[in-house]
């Protein structure tokens, strides 16, 4: 049986991706949505932290996604509603747990810091209704800036593994951190901007000469950033990172001589 495809959008990889363009009607994102198999989601907190952020009309854009159907954005009672399905009564515990999971792959002590609310209450009497009161009375106070969109997405990577059958992958920062994070939390892989171009070569049929305006276009913003080199793993058993200039690793990328590990970086093939 083919496995299901369970994609999720975070606010730097969409407002990336938006700017990264051929021309005004044809972006990279476009072509990420075009590709076969993929069931594209976001958590509402990405919405609200691309607006607010306002980058280049990516909201715009999104809002747009969402009302047509091909991308379904999640809020926390859909997750909650979900997670009735599969624990029942317990629903509500196994989102706080998850919650915490995803905070502990951001950083160390974070839920305890912040989501004072959920530690206080008494999870065999809450109600699906005083649960997501209490969640968003924490999100409150936690505020603007901190990551809210980040671990949101982790609570809705955890409930999509509970689904049979499926890969989820997860279109992300290009931050270290941030991707080691998802791939701590279990089997989701990771797809950086740059490694990108690659799915959309093999899932989106894209090729490199099609992909060139695209690719263009992500060199400039590369260069504008005084960016001039990626990251690349070698073949060493210790897997040593070497600096390799970015035009050559797109080349190299289009001659099948790089591979995307599960955090997605890249290494070059045995």
């Amino acid at each position: 049986m083919k496995k299901e495809k369970y994609a999720l959008l975070d606010t730097d990889f969409i407002s990336k991706t938006h700017l990264i363009r051929k021309d005004e009607q044809n972006k990279m994102i476009d072509r990420i949505m075009e590709m076969q198999g993929y069931r594209f989601y976001c958590h509402e907190q990405i919405k609200i932290e691309l607006t607010r952020h306002n980058i280049g009309n990516s909201p715009e854009w999104l809002d747009d996604k969402i009302s047509q159907g091909y991308i379904h954005c999640t809020t926390d009672e859909e997750i909650i509603d979900e997670l009735h399905a599969i624990y029942s009564n317990s629903a509500e515990a196994m989102y706080t747990s998850m919650l915490k999971n995803g905070c502990e792959a951001y950083k160390r002590g974070y839920f305890e810091e912040n989501f004072t609310h959920l530690q206080a209450l008494d999870y065999l009497t809450i109600s699906k209704e005083s649960f997501l009161r209490e969640l968003k009375a924490d999100c409150d106070e936690i505020g603007e800036g901190r990551n809210l969109g980040e671990l949101k997405s982790y609570v809705l990577l955890q409930m999509l593994s509970t689904k049979p059958g499926g890969q989820i992958y997860v279109f992300c920062s290009d931050d270290k951190n941030a991707r080691n994070g998802i791939v701590s939390l279990g089997g989701a892989r990771c797809i950086s901007v740059l490694s990108a171009f690659m799915r959309l070569n093999k899932d989106g049929n894209l090729s490199k000469k099609d992909a060139e305006p695209y690719i263009q276009a992500y060199l400039k913003e590369r260069r504008e950033h005084k960016q001039t080199t990626f990251r690349v793993h070698d073949t060493s058993k210790e897997m040593r990172m070497r600096r390799v200039s970015c035009e050559q690793v797109i080349e190299e990328m289009y001659a099948g001589k790089l591979e995307v590990l599960q955090n997605g970086d890249l290494r070059y093939k045995l």
